[in-house]
């Protein structure tokens, strides 16, 4: 079994398929995918695409990140900083219904808000290691306060607790902790029920989707985020920008499915649905309401990621450079959206456009990035392919832990 997680995608791939006893034709048509891509992924000459990944994933029978070699731990101070609160969530997931008499009092209610929304905006803005250092506490005050407040204040707690529980997924996600995340998507969702917010509820519908997800199953998490929509989505009831927000999302998050699922007529169609909800913005431009950044950028950044996924690299850079980010788009968005346009680029073989959106990537979002496979992958796709290297692509290659 591959242990290194310095071994490209391409090389995990062919070690678990090699163990699965598949040859490289049996894993492409078992998994529904190109004998080229295959051949070209286990070379490092190409970057899979997430439905590739967990195409593969699924029929060797290993979670996607198993095949990206995720967490990346590393061994700097920083890498060991990010990756250190995982215990502490770990320990507050567990703790979530013990009886009241266990928890100690926690703070006030407008304290705990106040810090759920300093932990809101580290998650904006890709500070992972700040935002998990705030986590383990927060989670555990927040379940007290669920357990010991009166009803009001248990349905506002429980609201807070549901926040705090996305970001903490959030968190997880971008590290790689797949058995956790599934962990956090069920909190997030007895939390939200606990709120009795709509907007919540729906917001946990588009969390519980990356589950399904992770496992290539797109219809059904096609079907969790149609049904959160469907609460919501009709003229007569999104009265204000928080629902025209999320009903928004939900379909962003379905084109992203529907890409995945190389369905180009549903990525068209949320698309399109997305268009028409992004024109209801009140200000004309991307706002944050519920931790969902929504609004006409967005909707170009899921453009251009729908584009790439469907393997229509033109089209995705035609596409990215019409978009112009507001001033306080959040820093996630646009590392994730550089991220994307360098694999349009490097599809494209120009690898100093690649590169330089990398490098974007790197300068809004640093942390995101680094531990982005994606982000690594392209660099490692982009020093196999130019042998002759630059200083710009050795250093962004080391920084992100790519050995040339």
């Amino acid at each position: 079994m591959p242990e290194s997680p310095e071994e490209h995608i391409g090389a995990r791939i062919a070690s678990y398929r090699k163990l699965a006893g598949y040859t490289q034709r049996e894993l492409a048509e078992a998994a529904f995918i190109s004998l080229g891509w295959v051949r070209k992924v286990e070379r490092g000459e190409r970057v899979p695409s997430h439905g590739f990944l967990t195409a593969a994933a699924r029929t060797l029978h290993v979670s996607v990140e198993e095949l990206t070699g995720q967490p990346y731990r590393g061994e700097s101070r920083s890498d060991q900083r990010v990756h250190a609160p995982i215990p502490g969530i770990r320990a507050a997931v567990r703790h979530y219904d013990l009886p009241a008499d266990w928890y100690p009092q926690p703070k006030p209610l407008r304290d705990l808000e106040r810090d759920v929304r300093t932990a809101g905006d580290y998650r904006a803005a890709a500070r992972y290691s700040r935002l998990g250092q705030m986590l383990p506490k927060l989670l555990e005050e927040l379940t007290a306060a669920v357990h010991l407040s009166a009803e009001q204040e248990r349905r506002r707690a429980a609201g807070l607790l549901a926040s705090a529980y996305y970001m903490a997924h959030s968190l997880t996600m971008r590290l790689g902790y797949p058995d956790l995340i599934g962990q956090l998507e069920d909190r997030m969702q007895w939390a939200a029920d606990l709120s009795g917010d709509p907007l919540m509820r729906a917001l946990a519908g588009w969390t519980r989707s990356y589950s399904f997800d992770a496992f290539g199953d797109y219809s059904g998490g096609l079907k969790v985020l149609a049904s959160a929509r469907e609460e919501l989505e009709s003229d007569d009831s999104v009265r204000n920008v928080d629902q025209v927000v999320m009903v928004g999302s939900l379909h962003l998050r379905e084109s992203s499915l529907a890409a995945f699922a190389e369905d180009a007529d549903a990525t068209a169609h949320h698309l399109e649905k997305a268009t028409y909800w992004a024109k209801k913005m009140p200000r004309g431009t991307d706002e944050l309401h519920y931790h969902m950044t929504f609004g006409p950028s967005n909707v170009g950044v899921h453009e251009v990621a729908a584009a790439v996924e469907l393997k229509r690299p033109d089209e995705a850079v035609r596409v990215a450079k019409k978009l112009n980010f507001p001033a306080d788009m959040a820093r996630t968005r646009q590392g994730h959206h550089y991220v994307a346009v360098a694999r349009a680029y490097l599809s494209l073989d120009n690898k100093d456009k690649a590169l330089k959106y990398l490098q974007d990537a790197r300068r809004v979002a640093p942390e995101q990035t680094k531990y982005h496979p994606i982000a690594r992958e392209t660099a490692r796709v982009l020093t196999h392919k130019y042998r002759r290297t630059t200083e710009e692509l050795r250093s962004i290659s080391s920084w992100l832990g790519v050995k040339s």
